[in-house]
């Protein structure tokens, strides 16, 4: 008789590795409270790390909504570094907030071999409340994925966002709980960290781009940034 495998156990079979690493800076930008750091990559930062401060010229192109092509994947990766993935949420839905490019953190997501099972592009940007100081605790992350295969089912977004809390959440408590809403048109999935942090995921444009932020502070990053995508 063939043991039975825990629904938990199951449900990691579908869990897509590679980009679930992306939460792995999430947590570091949670656990250092937003204090950007410029020595370390978040392949090799340690826990208390932050992500690295995005260029300058990047952040300017974001901001400025130009039609930019996508770029090569680092060392050859065939997922594209494409900052105008951004554009889900478009410049002038970003009332109250900004949107920072952050071309290190995408490119050494890009560079993870396993993300290329999932993605052909990717996008991850710091959000910031307009105005803010550097040292404020209003800070999210944003990660903007275009799959390589829209199809995917329901099994495979599941695991996807547990996958990605559980290591977002890894530096604020742990999981707590998790919701399911509706914002401004969008079925949306938020996770709760014991340590107060939140995570947001949707996908969006038919199925093809998936959205996560992860926030942290009182202006509920997250939840605003959902309030402004495109369809």
């Amino acid at each position: 008789m063939r043991a039975r495998v825990p629904e938990r156990q199951r449900r990691r079979r579908y869990a897509p590795i590679g980009i679930a690493w992306i939460a792995i800076a999430v947590s570091m930008t949670v656990a250092g409270c937003g204090s950007p750091a410029t020595s370390a990559s978040p392949l090799t930062a340690t826990a208390a790390s932050t992500l690295p401060a995005p260029t300058s010229a990047t952040s300017a192109a974001a901001s400025a909504n130009a039609a930019s092509p996508s770029l090569p994947g680092p060392s050859g990766s065939p997922v594209a570094l494409d900052p105008d993935l951004l554009l889900v949420v478009p410049v002038a839905n970003r009332t109250g907030f900004d949107l920072t490019y952050d071309a290190d953190t995408s490119a050494s997501v890009a560079a993870d071999p396993g993300v290329a099972k999932d993605a052909t592009g990717i996008a991850v940007a710091v959000v910031r409340v307009t105005g803010s100081s550097a040292e404020s605790v209003d800070i999210a992350v944003m990660s903007v994925i275009r799959l390589r295969d829209q199809t995917v089912d329901e099994a495979w977004f599941r695991a996807w966002r547990d996958s990605y809390d559980e290591s977002a959440c890894a530096q604020a408590g742990g999981v707590v709980r998790h919701a399911e809403v509706t914002i401004a048109g969008h079925r949306v999935f938020i996770g709760s960290c014991a340590g107060g942090a939140f995570t947001y995921h949707t996908r969006v444009r038919d199925g093809a781009i998936v959205v996560a932020v992860t926030s942290i502070g009182t202006a509920r990053l997250g939840e605003l940034v959902m309030t402004r995508l495109t369809a």
